[in-house]
């Protein structure tokens, strides 16, 4: 548990609005930036729960990432008993729940959400970040459709040819090698966790289950996992090829991109920073900080409360927009077809979402 002054250095900036879950880890926390009255997820990781080498390599792999289908990161807290990683809170709901309440999602219902998954995962791939817990409780929604990738926790940075040996992840998801307790590729790893999402989401069942490492990896290897009749060819395809025993046989992001099934995936464009920089600065300057002290902060990225302030609103001027264009009407519809039987899904730690509220609303 934190001293009071080291929750003092989070509450300087930093209201804490309610909880959004917990986990092994710790927990997550709805909270409000005051300078920028903008809500933000705070990942309370206690060290006495995590190791410092798990704690800072999510911290590293979160600065390098910076993608409109990731959970975008703002900050660090580090302080002798806690880490709190602050975060672009996702208001809307994660797949899991979405999929509860519609039990399935035609294909072209899946395509957009699909296409957006496989957009920052291919992100990840190319800077050789292994996700390693793809899900669908890690997968967030909004109210206009954008899809964002969560919960860094189990990601690791690979060196080319480097091979995995830790276990672990979520079991319906693992592929057979990790399940084998072999030494893996972590990005081929995501791949087979890709192709169990997508087969969830359009079928409403997994492809295989097991209560314990040993069930899955038996049935995987000695049964097939259903065929679905009513599922197009081009669907059954893109399954089989991501669900592929030896990882040899399984494709790539890259290949995943190019097949039909998925059609013609949004390419990602990084914000033009020479545009947005000067208005976040401008900004600053009227909310009270001195140039001198954004341009030192800046030249020696300096982990601070100011640096803080400066990430949020480079993000929301940066995607701000584009997160409320192109509303997907079937978010808020109702199930097409007859109804399924409900997942059989039990809820997991992750990051969740909650329906949005402003800062002054909560506060009030």
């Amino acid at each position: 548990m934190a001293s009071p002054l080291e929750e003092n250095i989070l509450e300087k900036d930093f209201r804490i609005l309610t909880s959004l879950g917990s986990g092994g880890f710790g927990e997550v926390k709805l909270a409000c930036h005051l300078p920028t009255h903008t809500q933000v997820a705070v990942k309370v990781l206690e060290k006495r729960k995590n190791s410092l080498a798990d704690i800072n390599t999510e911290v590293e792999i979160l600065q390098s990432v910076e993608h409109r289908n990731t959970v975008n990161f703002f900050h660090v807290i580090d302080t002798s008993t806690i880490t709190y990683l602050i975060m672009e809170y996702v208001s809307g709901t994660d797949l899991e729940v979405f999929l509860h309440e519609r039990y399935f999602l035609e294909e072209d219902e899946a395509r957009p959400i699909f296409q957006q998954v496989v957009s920052g995962v291919h992100f990840l791939h190319q800077k050789r970040i292994a996700h390693r817990d793809i899900k669908l409780e890690n997968i967030l929604i909004d109210r206009a459709g954008n899809v964002k990738l969560c919960d860094f926790g189990m990601a690791r940075q690979l060196a080319d040819g480097q091979m995995l040996e830790e276990f672990g992840g979520t079991l319906d998801y693992l592929a057979p090698e990790i399940l084998a307790r072999k030494p893996y590729d972590g990005l081929a790893g995501d791949m087979w966790s890709l192709g169990v999402l997508l087969y969830v989401v359009v079928t409403g069942i997994f492809p295989y289950t097991g209560p314990t490492r040993e069930h899955m990896y038996k049935a995987i290897t000695t049964t097939k996992y259903p065929i679905i009749s009513y599922t197009s060819k081009a669907f059954q395809i893109i399954i089989k090829q991501l669900l592929m025993v030896p990882t040899h046989h399984r494709i790539t992001i890259c290949q995943l991109q190019e097949r039909q099934w998925l059609g013609n995936i949004k390419e990602h464009a990084a914000p033009e920073t020479k545009e947005i920089l000067p208005r976040v600065v401008e900004t600053m300057c009227t909310m009270g900080y001195t140039c001198e002290d954004i341009v030192s902060s800046l030249k020696h990225r300096q982990p601070n409360n100011l640096m803080a302030t400066f990430n949020i609103l480079k993000y929301k001027l940066s995607y701000g927009d584009s997160q409320q264009q192109n509303q997907k009407p079937w978010l808020n519809g109702s199930p097409i077809g007859a109804p399924r039987l409900p997942l059989p899904l039990k809820r997991r730690a992750s990051e969740p979402a909650f329906p949005p509220r402003r800062c002054e609303e909560t506060l009030s």
